[in-house]
């Protein structure tokens, strides 16, 4: 079974007690602990400083952004109608962000969706 975002979170912290977690990424003891109990989600500056203190990389960090997305309520979401298929499918969310790291522009989709429309 797969680790919730605030367990995994909890596991990288490591030894390090939640004052000290905390105070390195700009947040109170309190608010982390809710974080790692689930009650509560960083904002996309301090998960990126959660990502950069426990100098995660590629998958790692990918699985942090995806849970985050799968768990909060309201924060990190995209459209509603999409949402769901786009994080049932690994592939597609690694399609998405080798994109944006292209910079992709409007032009560029346009056009593939018209490919795709006709291949249909």
């Amino acid at each position: 079974m797969s680790k919730k975002f605030g367990e995994l979170v909890k596991e990288y912290r490591g030894k390090k007690t939640l004052k000290e977690l905390g105070s390195e990424i700009g947040i109170t003891s309190a608010y982390l602990s809710d974080i790692e109990k689930g009650n509560r989600f960083p904002s996309k500056d301090k998960l990126d400083k959660l990502i950069d203190v426990f100098n995660l990389k590629n998958e790692e960090k990918d699985k942090f952004y995806d849970l985050v997305a799968k768990e909060s309520p309201n924060k990190y979401k995209v459209s509603g109608d999409i949402a769901e298929y786009i994080m049932k499918n690994e592939h597609l969310r690694n399609f998405i962000r080798v994109a944006k790291e292209k910079k992709l522009d409007n032009l560029y989709w346009r056009d593939k969706i018209k490919e795709l429309e006709r291949e249909i």
